[in-house]
This record gives C-alpha cells, structure tokens and sequence, in this order.
C-alpha cells in the first residue's frame, strides 16, 4: 500500500478537530492513541500488577481527581 502525505498546519488541525462531534472526536482518539496488546504478560508485568491490586486493596493508592 502506497504511504500518502500531506502538509497541514496544526492551528488548522486543531479547528478542525474541534469542529467535530464527540463521537467522531472519541473515534479518531482510540484509533490514534489505543493500541491494543494481546500477548500473554510477562512475569515483571505480573508483580507489578499484583502489587498495584495489592496497594489498591490496603489503601496505598494515590487519590487522582480524575474526571472531575
């Protein structure tokens, strides 16, 4: 498949996002931004994920004002 570009400057990518609606805008964010992976985790993943649940269970989290 053949690569295309194109100039664009970002002022105007910035309007034209904004000029969008939320569902388009959503859309475009997860094929941009979320990259999925299915591979099996390693064993450093693994106790890393076992010490946050850990943490989360006895209180040791950090509170985020996350969506406020």
């Amino acid at each position: 498949m053949e690569t295309k570009t194109t100039t664009i400057s970002v002022d105007s990518l910035i309007s034209l996002l904004k000029s969008l609606d939320d569902e388009v805008k959503e859309e475009i964010f997860e094929k941009v931004f979320i990259e999925e992976d299915t591979s099996p985790l390693s064993d450093e993943e693994r106790r890393s994920l076992s010490m946050a649940e850990s943490e989360l269970k006895t209180g040791e989290t950090i509170k985020w004002p996350f969506g406020k």
